[in-house]
C-alpha cells in the first residue's frame, strides 16, 4: 500500500510540475508515458465501492489540471467525435437501466466516462502543434521500452514488475496458462495478448520517429533498441493475434509510410528473414503453433475455435430476444450470465470472452457494438475527407496514427481488449490525435506562405525538444 501510495503522490506532482512551469499541453506526453507503464495492481480500494488505480489518480489529475490550467489555452475548438460519442454513452446509459447486473454496469459506465472519454476529450481540446503529437508518440515509445524491459527480465529471469504489487482481482485474473505457453511475458499488463497487442501499436509509431531522426545518432540508436526489445517481447508473448497484427501494421506501414519508413520495414523484414535461418527454433516454435492452432483436438485450437463459438451463441440469445438485440444484457455483464452451449461436441459454461466484438454484442447489443466500431471508422474517414484536399496529405502523420488504430480495431476480433487496461488508454488517446490533426493541417496550409513552408521543418527539431522536455519531466 506504501508503495502504490507513494507512486501515486509522485505522479501528481510530476504532472503538476510540467503543468505549472511548462505548459498543460506540455504535461500530456507524460501523462501518456504514466497511463501505459503502472499496472492494473497499481490500486488500492476506495472504502470497498471502487478501485483507485495510479491511471485514475494521472486521469483526476489531469482533469483539474485541465480546469485550472485552460485559461491560459488558446480557445478550444469542438471536439470532432463528440455526437458520435455522447450517442454512445447514452445507449450504454441506457443498457445500464435494464442490466441484469445494474452496479456492475453501471460501475463500468462510470468507468468508460472518467477514464476513456474524459481522456479523449481533454487531448482533443488541448493539443494545438503538431509537435505535441511527436512528443506524444515518443512518449509511447518510452513506455513501452520500460515495458519491454520489465518483458525482458520476465523472460530471461522469471521476475516480474507485478510482483512487486499486492494481488488484484481483473478479468484475466483466472485464466490458467496453457501448458506450453506458460511462460508467455505480459510485462505490467493484464495479459500477455493484451502487451503484444500495445507492442503491435506502437511499433509503427517508432518506425515513423525514425524516419524523422536524421543525423542524430544518439536518438536513432535509442529508438532502434527500443524497436529491437519490442520485436523481442513480441515473440515472447507467444500470442498469434498480436502477431498477425503487428505483420498488419508492418504491411500497412509498407503502403501508406514515406520512403525512410519504407526503408525501414523492409530492413525489419530482412531481419526477421536472417533470424529465421539462424535461429530455426524460431520457426520451429512459430510452426507448431500454427499446427496446433489448426488442430481444434489441442488448447490452442481449442482456443482460437472458441472465439467462433463466442460468436454463435451471441447471435443464437441475442436474436431470440428483441429487447437484448438492442441493449444487451448490460456492460460488463457476460461473466454474470454463464450461459450454456455446445462446444467441441460437450456442453460447456461460456464465461471466458476472447473477442471485443462478441462482448459488445452481448452487453450492449448490436447497437451498441455498431456505435463502437464507428468510432476508429468514422475518425479515419474524416481524417482522410479532410487531408485528401490539403498538401499536408502527403504527411505520413496521421496514417501512422490510422495504422495503429487498425491494428487495435483488428485485436477487438481476438481478444477483450476493448474498455480497460493500458492498451485502451493509448487506443483513446490515438482516436484524439487523428481526430485533431485535420485542423492541425488546415491550421498549417492556411497560415502565411512563409510561415508554412517552414512547418514541415519544424517536425524534427520538435521531435529533438521532446527529448529534452521528456527527460525533464
Amino acid at each position: 500500500m506504501l508503495l502504490i501510495l507513494s507512486l501515486d503522490v509522485a505522479v501528481v506532482l510530476s504532472l503538476s510540475y510540467v503543468a505549472f512551469t511548462h505548459s498543460f499541453e506540455g504535461a500530456l506526453p507524460l501523462s501518456a508515458f504514466l497511463l501505459i507503464i503502472f499496472p492494473y495492481e497499481s490500486t488500492f480500494s476506495f472504502l470497498g465501492l471502487f478501485d483507485i488505480t495510479t491511471q485514475r489518480v494521472i486521469i483526476l489529475t489531469l482533469i483539474a489540471l485541465y480546469f485550472i490550467r485552460r485559461k491560459r489555452q488558446p480557445r478550444a475548438t469542438n471536439a470532432p467525435l463528440r455526437y458520435l460519442i455522447a450517442i454512445l454513452v447514452a445507449w450504454m446509459s441506457i443498457s445500464t437501466l435494464t442490466s441484469i447486473v445494474f452496479a456492475v454496469s453501471a460501475k463500468s459506465l462510470l468507468s468508460t466516462v472518467i477514464d476513456y472519454v474524459s481522456i479523449y476529450f481533454i487531448f482533443v481540446r488541448t493539443i494545438r502543434k503538431q509537435r505535441t503529437i511527436i512528443n506524444i508518440f515518443f512518449a509511447f515509445v518510452c513506455a513501452m521500452f520500460v515495458c519491454s524491459l520489465w518483458g525482458f527480465f520476465e523472460a530471461y529471469w522469471d521476475w516480474s514488475v507485478i510482483s512487486l504489487f499486492p494481488p488484484a482481482v481483473h478479468r484475466f485474473a483466472d485464466l490458467v496458462a496453457i501448458n506450453d505457453r506458460d511462460a508467455r511475458v505480459q510485462s505490467s499488463f493484464g495479459h500477455a495478448i493484451l502487451f503484444g497487442s500495445a507492442l503491435a501499436m506502437t511499433i509503427p509509431l517508432t518506425i515513423y520517429l525514425i524516419s524523422l531522426c536524421g543525423k542524430s545518432t544518439l536518438r536513432r540508436a535509442f529508438l532502434l533498441c527500443a524497436l529491437a526489445l519490442m520485436f523481442l517481447n513480441l515473440y515472447k508473448t507467444s500470442s498469434r493475434g498480436p502477431w498477425i497484427a503487428a505483420i498488419i501494421g508492418l504491411a500497412l506501414s509498407l503502403l501508406f509510410g514515406n520512403r525512410s519508413m519504407r526503408l525501414g520495414v523492409l530492413l525489419i523484414c530482412l531481419s526477421a528473414v536472417t533470424i529465421l535461418v539462424t535461429r530455426p527454433g524460431v520457426w520451429t516454435t512459430i510452426t507448431n503453433l500454427y499446427r496446433e492452432t489448426i488442430n481444434p483436438d489441442t488448447a490452442q485450437g481449442e482456443s482460437y475455435q472458441w472465439r467462433w463459438a463466442l460468436y454463435s451463441i451471441a447471435f443464437e440469445r441475442l436474436n431470440n430476444d428483441i429487447g437484448r438485440a438492442l441493449v444487451g444484457f448490460g456492460p460488463e455483464s457476460f461473466f454474470y450470465l454463464r450461459w450454456h452451449g455446445t462446444f467441441g461436441g460437450r456442453t460447456v459454461i461460456f464465461e471466458s470472452c476472447d473477442s471485443s466484438i462478441a462482448a459488445l454484442m452481448i452487453e450492449t447489443g448490436y447497437v451498441g457494438m455498431i456505435l463502437t466500431v464507428l468510432l476508429p471508422i468514422r475518425a479515419l474517414s474524416l481524417a482522410h475527407k479532410h487531408l485528401t484536399n490539403l498538401r499536408a496529405s502527403s504527411d505520413p502523420l496521421p496514417k501512422v496514427i490510422g495504422i495503429s488504430i487498425i491494428v487495435f480495431s483488428f485485436m477487438m476480433t481476438n481478444v477483450l481488449i476493448f474498455g480497460w487496461g493500458q492498451q485502451s488508454f493509448l487506443f483513446w488517446i490515438l482516436l484524439s490525435m487523428i481526430a485533431i490533426y485535420p485542423q492541425l493541417a488546415s491550421d498549417i496550409v492556411n497560415a502565411p506562405r512563409s510561415q508554412s513552408l517552414m512547418a514541415p521543418a519544424r517536425l524534427l527539431p520538435s521531435f529533438t525538444t521532446t527529448h529534452g522536455s521528456l527527460n525533464q519531466a
